[in-house]
């Protein structure tokens, strides 16, 4: 089916950019002030995702018959798809491809693309308006009575996902005079993304509301993990009845995995060509591909780890082939019980010349609740500039490091891009010596939002582009900062901050009473704040 075929590459667009075209009559403010307040990021053909995953060419290719067959049946059927697996198992993927096929056929009415600790991108509360915002571009009719219940009341923004829901989807959508003759597709990826198990259920109670008691033409593309919480929110009667349900991990294939290998190091062969000439195609030798595929176990995070490691570019591409196969027909005794893309995470992390100054880099990226452009993040946590691009150089496979790019107008921003390979840096017994003390590296943020905090007139400071997320965020860090002497004595500097932010005076002070053995100095201090701001309420018990 042409399903299959390569969609056309997507052109980035700018972040303020409406994503449909308006006529004058039709300008108002009320879908600007909606823009606002969503997730610019979160759409499938966002500047932020570029490039995205997509599938292979020819993998997947039952998968995609399964859906193909399900979205021609929502009118009649099931309204909602739950495609969910393990971690390398292809959902956002699939999402994606499904999202641009579904687009060229006129079929796609929004799209939500989660994504774990990243701001917005993980925020339930922006999750409606998102929505609401792509339907009006998908749909012209809702445009005109989605912007006057904006205008009419901005506060909505604000309010409870409930009353979003009914004022900017289900009374647009019901003065709006069209016909559909399917639903319109909204593909939702990474669910479990979502900023708690809670938020998750009541985003899919209000999903499952639009269908079954308000009747609106909309189906929903759902990927996540096989949560248990989202696991039993699917087994309650209601959903059981709404839902067709696709394990991925009943579809590993080594034939995807195998074909996926062959494509990729043919392309690094080619793209290579001056380091690779003396080496005859095709590359690598079958054997290879076949002990890759026999790794890989069906999945695609294994493959696609060791096709970005390969394809890093420092250094020659069949070189760090060899050492990949080296390391998966070796048995170490710190590799032996470990997984192979465990291994492989081992080797990558290994080579660097210099481990303690890249858990310094690696540490704070993985408590990050947003990414941080590369020269913000080095003021945060201390290191001189370009110590991030010099450091995590080689680490490519592991880490998003954009290029510099003169022309470009917003800031670089540093991420790890897999939830996995975060979930491997903080598991002790998987990381061993690049464990990642989350608590210590949330206290490191913490000094450093501390620093700028205090020092915001600082020629240093005076340009950070994060300002919001240093104000905002720093609260956050802390409460999750293992104490030390010295982010004590930090926290006694923050004279001017409590008569400005007192529910954060409230936060620091339950956060010091839960430090055993504290000493009184500091404690006495900030309950004292609190009992300038607070003079009803009585002096804290020693």
């Amino acid at each position: 089916m042409a399903f299959h075929d390569s969609p056309p590459p997507l052109t980035p667009t700018p972040r303020d950019e409406f994503r449909f075209r308006m006529s004058p009559n039709d300008y108002d403010d009320g879908l600007f002030l909606l823009h606002s307040a969503i997730a610019v990021g979160a759409s499938h053909d966002s500047r932020e995702r570029y490039p995205p995953p997509r599938c292979h060419q020819n993998t997947r290719e039952v998968v995609f018959d399964i859906v193909l067959a399900w979205t021609a049946n929502t009118l009649h059927g099931p309204r909602v798809l739950w495609v969910h697996g393990h971690p390398g198992s292809g959902k956002s993927a699939i999402a994606q491809t499904v999202a641009e096929y579904c687009a060229r056929g006129g079929q796609l009415g929004a799209t939500f693309f989660f994504s774990h600790g990243e701001g917005d991108l993980s925020d339930g509360r922006v999750f409606f308006p998102t929505i609401a915002y792509k339907l009006a571009g998908a749909i012209p009719e809702l445009r005109a009575p989605l912007s006057r219940a904006i205008q009419s009341a901005p506060s909505l923004l604000g309010q409870p996902l409930e009353v979003q829901v009914k004022k900017l989807i289900v009374e647009p959508f019901r003065s709006a005079s069209r016909e559909f003759a399917s639903p319109m597709l909204i593909v939702i990826d990474a669910l479990d993304a979502c900023n708690g198990p809670e938020m998750q259920h009541r985003i899919l109670t209000l999903l499952a509301q639009l269908v079954i008691v308000h009747h609106l033409p909309l189906c929903f593309l759902l990927t996540s993990r096989p949560t248990p919480h989202l696991r039993a929110t699917f087994d309650s009667p209601i959903f059981r009845k709404l839902t067709t349900r696709i394990s991925l991990d009943n579809f590993t294939s080594n034939a995807d995995v195998r074909h996926f290998l062959r494509n990729e190091f043919a392309r690094i062969h080619h793209l290579h060509n001056p380091s690779m000439r003396g080496i005859p195609a095709p590359w690598p030798p079958e054997d290879v591909i076949e002990l890759l595929v026999q790794k890989s176990g069906g999945q695609f995070l294994y493959a696609a780890l060791v096709v970005k490691y390969v394809e890093d570019g420092a250094g020659n591409p069949d070189e760090r082939l060899r050492k990949v196969v080296l390391a998966a027909v070796s048995s170490s005794s710190v590799s032996a019980g470990f997984t192979p893309t465990d291994q492989l995470y081992h080797h990558i992390l290994s080579a660097h010349p210099d481990p303690a100054a890249l858990l310094r880099i690696l540490g704070p990226l993985v408590v990050l609740y947003a990414p941080l452009p590369e020269r913000d993040l080095e003021l945060l946590i201390g290191v001189s500039a370009g110590s991030v691009q010099g450091t995590l150089r080689g680490m490519q496979s592991l880490v998003d490091v954009p290029n510099p790019d003169p022309t470009r107008v917003s800031p670089h921003r540093v991420r790890i891009p897999q939830a996995s390979t975060a979930e491997f840096l903080v598991d002790i017994h998987r990381a061993l010596m690049f464990w990642v003390d989350r608590g210590r590296y949330h206290a490191i943020m913490v000094q450093g939002c501390i620093r700028y905090l205090l020092a915001m007139d600082g020629a240093e400071y005076i340009n950070l582009s994060s300002y919001q997320y240093v104000r905002r965020k720093w609260i956050r860090h802390l409460v999750q900062a293992t104490p030390s002497p010295e982010l004590l004595d930090d926290l006694c500097e923050l004279r001017f901050l409590y008569s400005r932010v007192p529910s954060e005076v409230r936060l620091v002070v339950a956060w010091l009473k839960g430090i055993p053995n504290l000493s009184h100095d500091v404690l006495d201090l900030w309950q004292s704040w609190d009992t300038q701001l607070h003079p009803e309420i009585p002096l804290y018990a020693p």
